[in-house]
């Protein structure tokens, strides 16, 4: 057996122990994790010697395959520095990267080694290419994604550093971690960005062992997670934990005393404690775990009062899942009921999968340049693919076709109502007008143009979508910015009336391109969606030219291709050249879509 055979093999031998240990299991009748001589996601070459699930018999819909205990993720919630993101008010990817870091630094000595030892060094997302394969990204989402994640990231990169300065006993530089280096830093990062989790409200994003090892398939996929959310805030249990107890027991004499106060359940009283958990959850990884050896008790302080580090036992001993003799059952018995009451993660089919097929996980309805950002890989053919385009251009349009001052008025009420945007359509995914979400507004009828917007507010941006449309927000905001005078005078003077008019212009432009989509005729289509009679055909016709002069103009800034006319040589950089070509390829399609059927479409309408 080759070398590397050898060391794949023991590498999986190591975390399938691991995994005993920890009680984390899995059908063995059902599939099998095996070593992959080549590790494929979409068009990108993952790895060699990676792992993937195989079915060793024919996967039926409901039957579960893996359980993963709470206590065994990593999750900076629960894991050995939490007492110090407390303190420090931290929380997110980025204490959940430190968590990992600090962990990988303790070697053998961690809870989690027989899980780190399995994963790579680093997953090739674009954020680690070099130079020369960055160029292949220009034009498209991810060039300027990648711009952006670096400066944010050396912002993290200053904040961890300012956490070894202060905790020099804890943030050791040792078995291949180097606190000091932002390369290290990165390597890490990249791992956390592709394979976290997220868990519950009280752990948020996390890092799960045998969940990252199913592969992705875009509408594909034969398994998915099902957890509980909602836990305890305060310590993460499922059911059974103490706040719960107080919680009861305080309605109870609440309700006994026939008191109107404000009832006070136990949570509320240390909602600052756990605030900056329910805060890690960024919206940008909708998966994610964690884990806590000790759920639902106080963790051991990391540091004592000399500053010396204090590594308990316990917490090793506890994931380690080291042999029990007869006089610690006791201690095996609570820690199963710790367990039960943390809960479980579990992996259920929910698509059907043939004897001897790779069996494929889902990261979500995401596009491809969503994918290969956060993943390292995208997909041929995506029906979730999009392409932003900034505001500016839209203002830029709105300006060339009625005026500066139009365009700056359309500029102030997408700075007061941005979250309506984002309801809409964003990667790809329907959410249907006049959601709850829209009507949890203000009573203010009056537009504050003097407003001030927070600065760490992420910048908004309109999409065109998959398979070939400007997204409906992108569409009623065309609607309102190129309106009459007197219609826009009445909608952007009333937050109310605005508040009403959104949603149903959005709506409107819904139902349009799901008409067109399904193959009815342009004139027909447009009757359907505007039953209500709310806009003019003259008028959405100029909103369809616009939209196609906006696509045109997206799509010149992607260029021609011809950075893609050499093929490199080497292996490494072959995949990051085919991943960019199959991104290009993905966008420009979108794009050129657009263009040619909203071309027609303004034809038809203004003429009509």
């Amino acid at each position: 057996m080759p070398e590397a055979d050898r060391s794949s093999a023991k590498t999986l031998r190591v975390l399938l122990e691991w995994f005993q240990k920890n009680k984390i299991t899995y059908n063995k009748d059902a599939i099998d994790v095996v070593v992959q001589q080549q590790t494929r996601r979409g068009s990108n070459i993952v790895s060699t010697g990676g792992l993937g699930v195989v079915a060793k018999r024919d996967l039926q819909m409901e039957e579960p395959l893996v359980v993963i205990p709470k206590n065994a993720v990593i999750s900076p919630a629960t894991g050995a520095l939490a007492n110090i993101f407390e303190d420090e008010e931290m929380g997110g990817s980025l204490a959940l990267c430190i968590s990992v870091m600090y962990e990988m630094a303790q070697g053998n000595n961690s809870p989690w080694y027989g899980y780190l030892q399995s994963l790579p060094k680093c997953a090739d997302i674009p954020l680690l290419w070099n130079v020369d394969a960055l160029e292949w990204l220009e034009g498209t989402d991810v060039a300027k994604w990648v711009v952006t994640d670096e400066k944010d990231l050396r912002d993290d990169f200053g904040v961890l550093q300012k956490l070894v300065v202060k905790y020099p006993s804890v943030f050791v530089s040792q078995n291949g971690i180097n606190w000091d280096e932002f390369a290290c830093f990165l390597r890490v990062t990249s791992l956390v960005s592709s394979r976290a989790f997220m868990v519950d409200e009280y752990r948020g994003n996390s890092m799960v062992p045998f969940a990252d090892i199913f592969n992705h398939l875009t509408l594909a996929a034969n398994v998915h997670i099902e957890s509980e959310e909602s836990v305890c805030l305060l310590c993460g249990m499922e059911y059974g934990c103490e706040h719960m107890y107080l919680c009861d027991e305080s309605n109870d004499e609440s309700s006994n005393s026939g008191g109107d106060e404000e009832e006070d359940d136990g949570r509320n009283s240390d909602e600052d404690g756990s605030e900056s958990w329910d805060e890690a959850a960024d919206g940008e990884t909708s998966d994610s775990d964690s884990d806590s050896e000790n759920i639902g008790e106080e963790l051991p302080l990391l540091i004592d009062k000399s500053g010396n580090s204090v590594y308990e036992e316990t917490q090793s001993q506890s994931l380690n899942g080291d042999r029990l003799t007869e006089n610690n059952k006791e201690e095996e018995s609570m820690s199963d009921e710790e367990d039960m009451m943390a809960g479980t993660l579990d992996m259920v089919v929910y698509k059907s999968c043939k004897t001897g097929n790779e069996v494929f996980n889902t990261y979500g309805d995401h596009g491809s340049a969503y994918l290969l950002h956060r993943y390292g890989f995208c997909d041929a053919e995506n029906p979730f693919d999009s392409v932003t385009i900034d505001v500016s251009f839209v203002l830029q349009a709105i300006t060339k076709t009625i005026s500066e001052k139009r365009a700056t008025n359309v500029s102030d009420i997408i700075k007061q109502f941005g979250y309506m945007f984002e309801t809409g359509y964003f990667t790809g995914r329907k959410v249907s007008a006049g959601s709850a979400e829209e009507d949890e507004v203000e009573d203010s009828d009056q537009f504050d143009s003097d407003e001030e917007i927070d600065e760490d507010t992420k910048p908004l941006v309109f999409t065109f979508i998959a398979p070939g449309h400007p997204d409906p927000n992108l569409a009623a905001i065309l609607v309102l910015g190129l309106a009459d005078e007197s219609v826009f005078e009445q909608v952007s003077h009333s937050a109310s009336v605005f508040r009403q008019f959104f949603p149903v212009i959005r709506k409107f432009w819904v139902t349009f391109q799901e008409k067109l989509d399904s193959g009815t005729s342009i004139l027909t289509a447009f009757r359907v969606a505007n039953k209500c009679k709310i806009v003019k055909n003259s008028s959405v016709g100029m909103v369809c030219r616009t939209a196609q002069l906006l696509a045109e103009r997206r799509l010149a800034q992607l260029g021609d291709g011809k950075l893609f006319k050499q093929k490199p040589s080497d292996p490494l950089q072959t995949s990051r050249w085919s991943s960019a070509k199959q991104l290009w390829e993905n966008e420009t399609f979108v794009l050129q879509s657009c263009i040619k059927k909203y071309k027609k479409v303004s034809s038809k309408l203004l003429a009509a």
